[in-house]
């Protein structure tokens, strides 16, 4: 491998890296695929080096941005960059493919190839969507507006952009023409044409993409309630959480902020993610406690917890575990109970369990809860919310689904006037995680235009308005009750209706590859 490509490969994966964090280094983003592009334009010559760049790429992000990972488990942080340096080998293989035989298609070939990466990782149950460019922008409210309109997706998109036309602008994407001496001014004059062109395009995408964010933040109408939704954050240490001795502790914590909540008028409080850590719905004194907190504070109380059922005789075990949650009310304790839907790859649960049936006697320290299969929405003070638990917050169309109520009888639609995100975290101490974590709430408010209350065991909890605005938050690890207004809009988003648009993308990317392989299509100007 050539070394200044080697180089080339490292400063851009560290400016990708250095742009997901809380730095204030966002900005790099637009500049990261630079060097990339710079790369693919000279050519790659051989499988090695194509290698050698997947393992530059994934073993600087994964370290740098995922580091925090090896608090839980180090093999699984090894094993990801094993993965995904084979994910990015793929990757820049079909990229450099289509740039050699298809000339005229490379930067659409190279915009739909990223896109295809970053969508696909939410399917299937290794799916880990966290690569986004697009939450490089969670520091910049202004560019997130655009989400409503293209979700995650489409930010990724634009963000390319500006990489491939800021590559176009600079002078050493043809310096190895401009270095030649005594050319004609017809030969040069296409590619100084081609730089306005871009510098042109770039300038409008711009304004339209700032001007779409200043209308939005200015213009977008809300409506203010005063629902007196209160969010709780314990800080419990993930070391004692489940220890049986540190439940009644934990209670006791539970009930003094709860009824410091409703001493300040609260009608709901939102727990975190397993604060109740015993099987709340299979045992009675468990109720009993939680029961005894709801009526002294006579508000509402949502929170999480593990439940079991009875398992069919076919399967491997006597129960099916899950990761749950519901809503206790003083005059109606019971309610319907909400089972996590998407669960962490082998964190929660091993994979191919269903194809593999052998895996269930593999024990890494894993869950293996079950997967929900239906979404929930609770009625508490007059307004109507839907829950989801931790990992779910990073994939969208589930939220999608989420802040619409369907009424089956009526075969109609209507907004939830918010949605509630649980999660623990404390598995990621004062690392980046957390951050990187609650940094997804904006991008789900903003693209269902939505509210977006999110208690986090350890931190960071907060309230995020329609507008992706931070109402209120904590710090890691602060012992605290946080609460803000409800907003409300009417506004139904484009990409509430339009989210599975990224498959345009994953058909382009395989149209584009399959042609490669097949045809050479033009010359490289």
């Amino acid at each position: 491998m050539r070394r200044n490509d080697l180089l080339l490969t490292l400063l851009g994966v560290l400016m990708l890296a250095l742009s997901r964090l809380p730095l204030h280094l966002g900005w790099l983003v637009f500049f990261a695929w630079i060097p990339y592009l710079h790369i693919f334009e000279r050519g790659v010559a051989s499988r090695r080096q194509l290698l050698l760049m997947g393992f530059i790429t994934s073993v600087v992000y994964l370290l740098i941005v995922f580091y925090w990972f090896a608090l839980v488990t180090k093999a699984g942080l090894i094993g990801m960059i094993g993965l995904y340096t084979l994910v990015y080998y793929l990757l820049f293989a079909g990229i450099n493919r289509i740039y050699r035989n298809l000339t005229h298609w490379r930067y659409v070939g190279f915009i739909a190839l990223l896109v295809t990466f970053e969508y696909v990782q939410n399917f299937g149950e290794t799916r880990f969507p966290w690569f986004n460019n697009a939450y490089s922008l969670a520091e910049y409210n202004i560019l997130v507006q655009f989400a409503d309109l293209g979700g995650v997706v489409g930010l990724s998109v634009l963000i390319i952009l500006v990489n491939v036309l800021l590559y176009q602008i600079l002078p050493f994407s043809h310096k190895w023409l401009l270095r030649r001496k005594n050319l004609p001014g017809n030969v040069l004059h296409p590619f100084r044409g081609r730089q306005l062109a871009s510098g042109l395009a770039l300038a409008i995408l711009l304004a339209a993409w700032l001007g779409y964010g200043v209308h939005c933040l200015y213009r977008l109408p809300l409506e203010q309630h005063d629902a007196r939704i209160y969010v709780m954050q314990p800080s419990i240490e993930q070391d004692v959480k489940w220890d049986k001795d540190q439940y009644p502790k934990s209670m006791e914590l539970f009930r003094s902020l709860t009824l410091r909540a409703a001493a300040d008028s609260a009608r709901i409080i939102i727990w975190p993610e397993g604060a109740v850590t015993n099987y709340l719905m299979r045992i009675p004194s468990v109720q009993a406690d939680l029961k005894d907190i709801v009526d002294a504070a006579g508000i509402d109380v949502f929170t999480g917890f593990p439940d079991m059922t009875p398992a069919p005789e076919s399967h491997p075990r006597d129960d099916l575990f899950y990761n749950s949650a519901s809503l206790f009310q003083p005059d109606r304790f019971f309610n319907a109970i909400y089972y996590k839907n998407i669960l962490v790859p082998v964190g929660e649960r091993m994979l191919w369990l269903d194809a593999l049936p052998f895996l269930w006697k593999l024990q890494l320290g894993q869950a293996n809860w079950e997967f929900g299969t239906e979404l929930r929405h609770y009625d508490s003070g007059g307004f109507t919310f839907s829950p989801s638990i931790c990992y779910e917050l990073a994939f969208p169309e589930i939220f999608h689904r989420m802040a619409f109520q369907r009424d089956p009888l009526a075969q109609t639609e209507r907004k939830s006037d918010y949605l509630v995100n649980i999660t623990n975290d404390a598995w990621f101490g004062t690392s980046y995680g957390p951050w990187l974590h609650a940094a997804m709430v904006r991008f789900r408010a903003v693209e269902n235009r939505i509210q977006i209350y999110r208690s986090a065991n350890t931190g960071i909890s907060m309230a995020v308005d329609p507008k992706g605005r931070i109402l209120a938050s904590t710090k890691l690890f602060e012992v605290k009750n946080i609460t803000a207004p409800l907003y409300t809009t009417p506004k139904v988003t484009l990409i509430s209706k339009i989210y599975r648009y990224p498959w345009l993308f994953v058909a382009l990317a395989l149209i584009l590859v399959l042609l490669s392989l097949t045809r050479k299509i033009g010359r490289r100007l």
